[in-house]
């Protein structure tokens, strides 16, 4: 064979290699991978959604997605998967309570007795009012709020004493989110609060460095507190919604057909949370009265010391915007 021959043929078998190399790059490039977190563990909402959102996304995209889903604290507490979120480190998480850290507009969510149905709370944040909540979190934090899951109410337990008027609460310790407008509802409703990693809780409960905690009857629950209270009060106090959210440069940076397959799968799996979490509601009281006294609360008693704090908190969230939510929720 001649030396041309031989140039020819080098360079055919070359330009071959460089396509057969090529082709798999470009499908790669087309494909999508997603790191998506969550501080709790099985059973809570936040786990519930995430795995329909995997379930949901994965079915619509198949070949074309890979969802990594890491749960119970793998890649940090919730403080952490928030700063994750935010430097990218995850791409997608749900922020439940410590989203007023983030934007206090969310902080209206820890108006006492504000909501008292969970109709009230999805008409409001699938109206105008979550609309500008999605542009105020984009605009303050880079993050991109993909839907509203639902955590469910939140009820108080503590190893002390029934809670039943806001008296009760007076000297109680109780272990609440790092919002200071939690914080400051607590503060005036008479508790001691006090701000601890979840993931520290069960074992300050067991040993009686804290007398209580509040959260929805699914966390209660699938952190087995009834294991270390006695006493639960069912007082809707809060209605803490499940923001999930996205780091905002990685979701510029996708297709229009990936953020539209994405807010898809959020919906579906906002749409499932919700209905654990108001299914939770109800069977969850069923699950733990032969575990733990259970008390209603006076709710006219609560309503009438919490309604001043809502000003308080009005002025941290925005004025104009508090008065519309408000009016907006007395409107459902």
């Amino acid at each position: 064979m001649d030396t041309n021959s031989i140039f020819r043929s080098g360079l055919a078998l070359a330009l071959l290699a460089s396509v057969v190399i090529a082709l798999p790059q470009t499908a790669t490039a087309q494909s999508l991978t997603l790191r998506v977190s969550t501080n709790s563990g099985p059973g809570t909402s936040s786990v519930v959604l995430l795995e329909a959102f995997k379930e949901s996304l994965e079915a619509e995209l198949g070949d074309d997605v890979r969802v990594d889903l890491f749960t119970t604290g793998q890649l940090g507490d919730e403080i952490i998967h928030m700063e994750q979120v935010r430097t990218g480190q995850i791409d997608i998480t749900p922020i439940l309570s410590d989203a007023p850290q983030l934007d206090p507009k969310w902080g209206m969510f820890d108006a006492p007795f504000l909501f008292t149905s969970f109709d009230q709370v999805h008409a409001v944040l699938d109206g105008p009012i979550g609309d500008e909540m999605r542009e105020s979190m984009r605009n303050r934090v880079g993050l991109e709020v993909l839907a509203y899951g639902g955590a469910g109410f939140r009820h108080i337990t503590n190893s002390v004493r029934p809670v039943v008027t806001p008296a009760d609460l007076a000297g109680l310790k109780l272990r609440v989110p790092g919002s200071q407008s939690r914080i400051r509802a607590f503060e005036h409703l008479g508790a001691t609060p006090v701000t601890m990693n979840m993931g520290e809780l069960y074992l300050a409960l067991q040993q009686g460095t804290m007398d209580g905690q509040e959260n929805p009857l699914s966390t209660i629950i699938a952190r087995s507190l009834n294991e270390v209270q006695g006493y639960l009060s069912l007082s809707s106090h809060v209605y803490t919604p499940t923001t999930l959210v996205m780091n905002g440069r990685r979701w510029d940076g996708l297709t229009a057909e990936h953020q539209e397959a994405i807010l898809r799968a959020s919906e579906i799996a906002a749409q499932r949370s919700r209905e654990v979490a108001e299914a939770a509601d109800k069977d969850g009281i069923d699950v733990l009265s032969p575990l733990m006294e259970v008390n209603e609360i006076d709710s006219v008693a609560f309503q009438e010391a919490a309604r001043p704090l809502w000003d308080e908190l009005a002025e941290i969230a925005g004025r104009e915007f508090a008065d519309r939510l408000i009016a907006e929720v007395q409107e459902q």
